[in-house]
């Protein structure tokens, strides 16, 4: 037990994982582009429900090998964190490494939520149109404004949506270039805009 415990403390295991996940993610980087079609539905899924329903391994290998490395540098990080806040010196400078990793800590968690029970939907609305989203949620287009630059290209635009559950309104709200709107779990965001139609 002990060996385990010295083996995710260590900081030579800390940079271990992170050399196997690059030499993976380079493996991945060349696989991606020789197999194009088989990857292009990677974006529009959950991870895990797509690597399930892909069959086929000889492929998706380093995927599987990333999930694993990125399982063991958690349990790093928590080992590391652990041990740190066990020592009750507290500073701000003992501190703040341990609130970033405890932070890394809640992305990953987020990240293997999402790829394990996540959805994604991508919609078409126009102005004064409704749309569902899923079971019992629509989400209705109310309004877009948009400022363009001298090329005519949009800079910034503004979408105004409502939330219907049920066929009653619930929520309202705004989204832009990178400012997405939040509803029951639901994050909503804006690819584009066309003025024209």
């Amino acid at each position: 037990m002990k060996a385990i415990v010295d083996f995710f403390l260590s900081l030579k295991t800390g940079f271990g994982i992170f050399l196997v996940i690059t030499i993976l993610m380079f493996i991945g980087s060349l696989s991606l582009p020789a197999n194009l079609a088989f990857f292009s539905g990677i974006d529009d899924a959950r991870l895990f429900g797509w690597l399930s329903a892909s069959g086929q391994p000889g492929i998706t290998w380093w995927i599987y090998g990333v999930i694993l490395m990125l399982a063991a540098l958690a349990i790093n990080t928590i080992f590391c964190t652990v041990q740190a806040l066990l020592r009750k010196r507290y500073s701000i400078y003992t501190l703040a490494p341990q609130i970033m990793h405890i932070g890394v800590l809640m992305i990953m968690l987020g990240h293997l939520l999402t790829a394990s029970t996540g959805f994604k939907s991508d919609i078409a609305l126009m102005k004064g149109q409704k749309q569902q989203v899923r079971d019992g949620l629509e989400v209705y287009l109310e309004d877009v404004r948009a400022s363009a630059d001298e090329g005519g290209y949009y800079n910034d635009w503004e979408v105004r949506l409502h939330f219907y559950e049920g066929g009653n309104k619930k929520a309202e709200g705004v989204i832009g270039p990178l400012r997405p709107a939040y509803h029951g779990g639901l994050v909503v965001y804006s690819k584009s805009v066309d003025m024209e139609n």
